[in-house]
């Protein structure tokens, strides 16, 4: 009996989540699908176009570009993400008086608003008198306006991207206190140091949480943040900035193609879903073949 009014319980608890799952996630993923496949601008009655709304997108610039500047902010980005996550995991690890102002820095851009980033953004690589500007100047280089070179906005978005580690450091920090001090008594017996016990011990027993990070901070990269992108560069120049969400953005609510947004928005799922996957197919066997 009791066991019944605990599950009872549970269900009860579950029941707000699973609903606000269903209606919030479930049914507008299962919208989106059938409308992928329609031409629809939201006032008219959707016309059923099949595989020719994919085709058209697969012939079109606008979406390679868009692919193309996904691909290589998140092949930055991730990286360096996750190297910064480890990096700064292990260094406030051994010091606690830097340990609780060090998780506010590092977690702090996290829970900052996405346009209060981008607004500082602007402000940093102002040309005339943000920091960065006013850096380049005293060092003698030409201060130009980074915003406008497509290099210059990519590398801006990849920073952007890596500053928001905090969620990745508290994992990696979390994983490490877990880790078994018998491991490090026996290392500093051996005569290893500090890289030394890093590489062959702390490294290879956080590998499953690393590759977790990794494939997270993929699928997440994939999905580049788009209120920062309309703020400081609305996807130019050049298209260099105009990711994937960006162009889901414009062709739903700037051109009223909800189908086209549709369908963009689910082949940006199916590429985070095949990236994650080889990821996760080539870490199982990496910890395969190190656990011979």
């Amino acid at each position: 009996m009791r066991q019944r009014h605990y599950r009872r319980g549970l269900r009860l608890l579950m029941a707000p989540y699973v609903l606000g799952a269903v209606l919030l996630v479930v049914l507008p993923a299962i919208a989106s699908f059938a409308f992928a496949f329609t031409r629809f601008d939201g006032i008219g009655a959707p016309r059923f176009d099949g595989l020719d709304v994919f085709a058209d997108l697969f012939a079109s610039s606008e979406f390679h570009d868009s692919l193309r500047a996904t691909a290589v902010i998140a092949a930055v980005a991730v990286p360096l993400r996750v190297v910064g996550a480890i990096a700064f995991a292990m260094l406030l690890h051994r010091s606690e008086r830097l340990a609780s102002p060090g998780r506010i820095a590092a977690f702090a851009p996290v829970v900052v608003p996405d346009a209060a980033t981008a607004l500082v953004w602007l402000w940093v690589v102002n040309p005339v008198y943000g920091p960065l500007g006013i850096a380049a100047r005293a060092m003698g280089f030409d201060a130009g306006p980074l915003l406008l070179d497509p290099w210059g906005a990519r590398f801006v978005f990849i920073a952007v991207s890596v500053l928001a580690l905090g969620e990745g450091f508290l994992v990696v920090l979390a994983a490490r206190r877990e880790l078994p001090g018998a491991v490090y008594d026996v290392a500093r017996l051996e005569g290893a140091g500090a890289w030394q016990t890093f590489r062959r011990v702390t490294l290879p027993l956080l590998t499953p949480v690393v590759a977790f990070l990794v494939v997270r901070d993929t699928v997440a990269s994939v999905q580049v943040p788009l209120v920062p992108t309309l703020v400081l560069t609305e996807g130019g120049p050049l298209n260099a900035t105009k990711t994937l969400p960006v162009l889901v953005y414009e062709k739903g609510f700037a051109e009223l193609r909800f189908g086209d947004a549709a369908a963009v928005a689910m082949l940006m799922f199916g590429l985070a879903l095949a990236v994650a996957a080889v990821q996760l197919l080539f870490l199982r066997r990496r910890l395969r073949w190190e656990s011979r």
